[in-house]
C-alpha cells in the first residue's frame, strides 16, 4: 500500500493567498475588478529589459539552425553565464565561475539545498519571513526548528540566538518587513556561524534594490562568510525575470561539513545532486540573463529598480501622511505597515480590501509574528500608488 509522506500533514501554516483569492472573488461579485488596486503582489509591473529580449529572441533563432543547435545545457549553467556573474558581481571577492550554479529560481535552489545536509541538522527560520523556508523544513522531516523573532523592538532584524543552530535562513533584504541587514549585523551572524560551525543560507533576491551604504551587496564581503554561508541571487525582480526563471547560487569551495571524522565538500555534495537532478536553464534564458549583465542592460535594470524604490518612497511617504506607522521600502520594494487601533493582520486588511478596495498581504502569513502588520508591494504603477493613497487616506 502507497503511503504519503507523512510530513505533509505537519504544515500547520495556511496558505493565505488561497483566503485572499476567495475573499477578492466576493467582493468582485459586487464591485467591478477593475476597481481594485493590487498592492500585494511580489510580482514585477514592468517589461522584460529590451536588452534581454533581443538577446532571447536571437538566441531561439540562433537554435533553428543546424550550426546553433542546442540540446541539454550544462547542470551547472553555462560557461560565459557564469563568467559574467563573476566579473559583474563578484570582481573583488574572488568567487570563481565553478563557485556559481545556475537554476531556475531561488526558490528551487534554497529549499533543495537541504538535500545535502543531515536530517538531524537544526535550522534556524526568522520569523516573519519568506514562508518557503519554514514549509521546506518541515517537508524535509526536521523537527529541531528555531524561530528567530523579528520584532518592532529589534528594528525586525533575526539576532544569532544563545545556544547552536547548524543551518540559518536569513533574507536581506528581508521579504516582506523590507528591512536590511547592516554589515555589523552579519558580521555578528558570521562569527556565530564560524564558531558554532554553522551554515548560513543567504537568500539575496533583492540584493538590486540596496541604496543604504552599510548594506552589504554580498555577504562574502564579510571575512569568513565563505567558509559559513551560501548565497542565493536572482534575476526575477532585478531583471523581470519571474516568468522567465533564472537564479544562481553561490557555494564557496571553501565551504566544509562533517561525516563521521570527515571534512566533506559542501559544493562538490551540490554539485553532485545538481547533476542528478536538474537540466539546467534554457539556453535563450540564460542568454537573456548574460544580456542584463551587460553595460546596456545593467542601465536598463538600474532604470527600473529606480522606479520601484521611488515608487515605495511615495508609498511609504504617503501611508505616514495617513497617521500609520511603516517600515522597509528604502532597500526593498516593501513596505511593513503596522496596523491602526490594535487591529490584527486580517481585520485590516479586511478593511483596506471592503473600504479603499486595495489588496496587501495579512503579516501573520509570513509567520505567526508577523500579526499586528500588513505588507505592502512597490510592483506596480505611479497613478495606482497615488489612487490608493487616496483612498487609504480617508479611512
Amino acid at each position: 500500500m502507497v503511503e504519503i509522506n507523512s510530513c505533509f500533514q505537519h504544515l500547520k501554516r495556511t496558505y493565505i493567498f488561497s483566503l485572499i483569492e476567495e475573499k477578492i472573488d466576493t467582493l468582485c461579485k459586487k464591485i467591478s475588478p477593475n476597481q481594485i488596486i493590487n498592492l500585494s503582489i511580489g510580482d514585477i509591473a514592468l517589461p522584460v529589459i529590451p536588452s534581454a529580449v533581443q538577446a532571447m529572441s536571437q538566441a531561439v533563432l540562433e537554435m533553428g539552425t543546424s550550426s546553433g543547435l542546442k540540446g541539454y545545457g550544462p547542470s551547472n549553467g553555462y560557461l560565459f553565464l557564469r563568467e559574467a556573474i563573476a566579473n559583474t558581481h563578484f570582481t573583488t571577492l574572488q568567487i570563481t565561475p565553478d563557485e556559481i550554479f545556475i537554476s531556475d529560481g531561488i526558490n528551487t535552489d534554497i529549499t533543495n539545498i537541504l538535500d545535502v545536509f543531515s536530517p538531524s541538522c537544526s535550522v534556524g527560520v526568522p520569523d516573519p519571513t519568506y514562508p518557503a523556508y519554514l514549509d521546506a523544513t518541515i517537508l524535509s522531516g526536521r523537527t529541531k526548528i528555531m524561530t528567530l523573532p523579528c520584532l518592532e523592538a529589534n528594528q525586525f532584524h533575526p539576532y544569532p540566538p544563545s545556544k547552536a543552530c547548524d543551518l540559518i535562513y536569513l533574507c536581506s533584504p528581508n521579504n516582506p518587513t523590507g528591512v536590511a541587514m547592516s554589515r555589523d549585523l552579519l558580521t555578528t551572524w558570521i562569527n556565530y556561524a564560524l564558531k558554532h560551525k554553522a551554515v548560513i543560507l543567504f537568500d539575496h533576491a533583492y540584493e538590486a534594490f540596496i541604496s543604504s551604504v552599510d548594506v552589504p551587496h554580498s555577504i562574502f564581503e564579510i571575512p569568513g562568510a565563505k567558509e559559513c554561508a551560501i548565497e542565493f541571487r536572482s534575476f526575477s525582480k532585478s531583471a523581470g525575470f519571474t516568468g522567465l526563471r533564472c537564479s544562481y547560487t553561490v557555494l564557496p569551495k571553501a565551504l566544509r561539513a562533517h561525516y563521521e571524522d570527515q571534512e566533506v565538500s559542501l559544493h562538490a555534495l551540490w554539485h553532485r545532486r545538481q547533476t542528478a537532478k536538474s537540466n539546467g536553464v534554457a539556453y535563450p534564458i540564460q542568454k537573456g540573463a548574460l544580456a542584463t549583465l551587460q553595460p546596456q542592460g545593467q542601465s536598463e535594470i538600474k532604470a527600473q529598480i529606480h522606479s520601484y524604490l521611488a515608487q515605495a518612497k511615495a508609498l511609504k511617504q504617503g501611508l505616514i501622511k495617513s497617521g500609520l506607522d511603516c517600515y522597509g521600502g528604502m532597500d526593498s520594494p516593501y513596505i511593513w505597515v503596522k496596523t491602526p487601533k490594535k487591529k490584527t493582520s486580517w481585520e485590516f486588511f479586511d478593511e483596506l480590501l471592503i473600504k479603499c478596495h486595495v489588496i496587501s498581504i495579512p503579516g501573520v502569513g509570513f509567520g505567526k509574528y508577523g500579526e499586528g502588520f500588513v505588507r505592502f508591494s512597490a510592483f506596480t504603477t505611479p497613478d495606482k500608488i497615488d489612487l490608493a493613497l487616496q483612498r487609504i487616506n480617508q479611512l
